[in-house]
């Protein structure tokens, strides 16, 4: 990979992990179109941190809350000795939601891994198979259309990040975890979900951000591999993820204000044309 495509796969990465329309679907496509015979898993990791630091950057002061509400929960703690001190701040219980709904991504997420990308079989991800995961999830943006009829602003009877419930928290987790599979989007299936629980429009988009940063992190941990920097090409390499890297960055900070926009104006569904379009394209070219 030279550093002109990491430059172009980083484009691909931020314009389409935000946007509802998989950005793992985009590059296993863009690794294809670009005749890489095997992707690479880790420049695609590295990919996802330009995208977290996008989120964080947007997102800073809901991360800078949980921070500051984790930090007053546990002085609270120390000095009432009871849970309910614990959990008291905004940040400390947005916190514990987000943790919650991390655990069902993970045992989904990594089950179904396991099944489409075997490590001692071949694996089932192919661009026929993205392109047909992209139809679906065309449906399933489709079908949310009512839900964005909801009031802008949070209203009774509607959830937000700083008073989700448990059950909220979970199906969300739940649907983060069969966005696994390239084609489904992430940010797509779990705003669906939250609006679908009643979650309000704004904080739909905010508590799905902010859930992809423990997500990102740990498939940094667990796929990062140093040795791939190594050797006489190692410089060359870390430039080239680097600067993928920070388009990913540059241009998912751009697509997350686009989306909010698209949110507040209901208009988040109309990307269900774009996954068809593509879709039916791509089956009928790759199938």
């Amino acid at each position: 990979m030279n550093f002109w495509e990491s430059i172009l796969l980083g484009i691909v990465q931020g314009a389409t992990e935000f946007l509802p329309v998989s950005s793992s679907g985009h590059l296993v496509l863009g690794h294809t179109l670009l005749g890489m015979q095997e992707p690479e898993l880790l420049f695609d990791i590295i990919l996802h941190v330009g995208t977290l630091l996008a989120v964080i950057a947007f997102y800073r002061r809901d991360v800078f809350g949980v921070i500051t509400g984790m930090r007053d929960g546990v002085r609270s703690w120390l000095e009432h000795r009871s849970m309910e001190a614990l959990f008291e701040p905004e940040g400390m219980r947005l916190s514990l939601m987000v943790v919650i709904a991390s655990v069902p991504t993970a045992l989904i997420g990594l089950g179904l891994e396991k099944i489409i990308d075997p490590d001692d079989g071949a694996s089932l991800v192919t661009p026929a198979l993205v392109c047909g995961l992209l139809i679906i999830n065309g449906f399933i943006l489709a079908a949310n259309r009512g839900l964005m009829q909801r009031e802008t602003k949070p209203k009774e009877g509607l959830f937000t990040i700083w008073n989700l419930g448990i059950a909220a928290a979970i199906g969300v987790g739940i649907a983060q975890g069969f966005a696994v599979m390239p084609g489904i989007s992430r940010s797509g299936t779990t705003i669906t979900m939250a609006l679908l629980l009643g979650v309000s429009r704004p904080d739909a988009a905010r508590f799905s951000f902010l859930l992809s940063i423990p997500a990102i992190v740990g498939a940094v941990v667990l796929k990062f591999d140093p040795s791939v920097f190594a050797g006489e090409q190692g410089g060359a390499i870390v430039l080239s993820y680097l600067a993928g890297a920070v388009t990913a960055g540059i241009v998912g900070y751009l697509c997350i204000v686009w989306l909010v926009a698209l949110l507040k104006n209901a208009r988040f569904h109309h990307f269900a044309w774009y996954c068809w379009a593509v879709g039916i394209i791509g089956v009928a070219y790759f199938g």
